[in-house]
This record gives C-alpha cells, structure tokens and sequence, in this order.
C-alpha cells in the first residue's frame, strides 16, 4: 500500500472509531419529504407542495409513477398530487432519496472520482429496483418500499469514500489500495450516514450486514439478505440467478434460486422502468 493510501486508511479508521466524520448533510428539500413522510398528520397536498419546488425531484417522481413498475391501466400521470397517490407517500422518500444521492455526492470538476461515483449511483438504482422486487415476490416480511429504500442507500459508504479520496489524486493510480479501503470500511461508513441521516434502525443494521453470507438460515430474512442478493445479481446479471445456488440469504428469504430466476424473469419490463426512472 503506498504512502498516501495507508495515511487515508489511517485517517478513516479513526473518524469512524470516534464517529467524527464530515458527514454530508442531508439535501434540504429531501430532509423536507422525509420530515413530510415521518408525520402522521401529513397529507399528499403537503407531500406535493414540498416536491413542487424542486423541479428534478418532481420529474423523478413522475417517471417513477408512470413506470412498468407502478403504472395501474393506461393513463398517464400528468401531475404531482396524483403521482403520489399512485406510489404511495413511502415511495416518494425513495424518490427524494436517490435525488439525495446525487446531490450530496459530488467530486470536483475533472476530480478522478466522477466515473465512479456515476457508476455507482447506476449501481444503487439497480440493487434498489431488484431489491423492490425480491422483497415483493418472497417472505421478506417487511414492505418493498422499505427493501427499496435500503436498496438506494447501500452504497453511500463507497459513495462517501470515493468523494473524499478524490482530495488524494494519488489513490487512483493504487486501484487495488483503494479497493481494498473501501471493502474494509464501506459498510461501516453507510451505517454511520444512514444512521446521521435519521433513517431506521433497519436500514442502518441491513446496510452495515449486506456483506454476511453466512447465516441461520432458519430465522427469517431481514434487508441485509435482500441487499446480499441484490448485489450479487447487480455485479453477475438478472440472468446468473438460477446459478445463485443454495446460499443463507435465500433461505432465509423462503425462496431458492429457480423461483428466484422465475421472478426476476417475470419482472424483468418493471425493472429495467424503474432503473430508467431512478436513473435521471
């Protein structure tokens, strides 16, 4: 490892040993819908007032709503109010959230980190649709909305570790260093953002276990085994499921690889339209 890469390491271990990280703060207009979502007293007109002022989280949403994934017959939702009584209140935090990710996430200008940080937004949309769907097609026992949102803020560690290393040019050309850090402290760092970022106890716990594979496979499946799937048939493809074999993570799901592939080949249109909807 050189020089520059063990200092970073070095750096990392300790602001999450004493929990001093320089945590980006939550986009305020996503905070607002997360806040709006969170109050039982909230309506959708206050849901829509709030999503009407940022016009790019307004577009995701619609796109959202006129996706495979959550259209319902052949009208076109052409209005705010309506896209969110279509999704549902729970999936216009989603919205806000990989709108979140974007905005909270940035490099410099011509910073090495760009290409990866798109690529993995790219990434998160993915595990997120798929995430959505496994929890809706399997006894995962908690909503998809939920298996979705965990989907969208899996990767906010290697997110928050690109965008500071992107200050150490000098890491990009010690790829290997680098992957190395950031396999050893993602999932540490995006339960910390998760947690500062007010989102449940479940998310955090899911996010920081997505990596177990071994586990009893007796108990129920809880969102680390959907995000573990996940990102397996993120890095193989749609098509690799059948070769999954007999892992923990499905057990627990109640499902094995062959139903797996016959869902995933089921839900194949509304998977690819909810990516394109969280792309943008």
């Amino acid at each position: 490892m050189s020089d520059a890469a063990f200092q970073f390491v070095r750096q990392l271990g300790t602001d999450l040993a004493e929990g001093e990280f320089d945590l980006p703060p939550f986009p305020d207009t996503a905070l607002k819908v997360q806040q709006c979502v969170s109050d039982p007293d909230s309506d959708i007109q206050s849901l829509a007032a709030i999503v009407a002022t940022e016009p790019a989280l307004a577009a995701r949403l619609m796109r959202m709503a006129n996706s495979a994934m959550m259209r319902r017959g052949p009208m076109e939702v052409t209005d705010i109010n309506t896209a969110i009584s279509r999704v549902g209140m729970d999936m216009v935090q989603n919205a806000a959230v990989s709108f979140a990710a974007r905005e909270a996430f940035k490099c410099p200008p011509g910073a090495a980190c760009g290409k990866d940080l798109d690529a993995l937004r790219n990434r998160c949309v993915l595990v997120a649709s798929l995430s959505y769907v496994l929890a809706a097609g399997s006894k995962y026992p908690g909503k998809p909305d939920e298996a979705m949102l965990a989907g969208l803020l899996h990767a906010v560690g290697k997110l928050y570790i690109f965008m500071k290393a992107a200050d150490h040019p000098e890491l990009f050309t010690d790829r290997s260093a680098l992957e190395a850090l950031i396999g050893q402290w993602h999932t540490g760092v995006a339960r910390a953002i998760v947690e500062s970022w007010g989102f449940p106890e479940s998310i955090a716990v899911g996010v920081d276990e997505q990596e177990i594979k071994e586990r009893d496979r007796i108990a129920m499946g809880d969102l680390s085994d959907i995000l573990f799937i996940c990102n397996l048939l993120a890095r193989a493809g749609t098509n690799a499921a059948a070769q999954l074999g007999d892992l923990d993570a499905l057990a627990r799901l109640r499902m094995d690889a062959d139903g797996l592939a016959e869902l995933l080949s089921e839900k194949e249109e509304e998977i690819q339209s909810m990516v394109e909807a969280l792309k943008g």
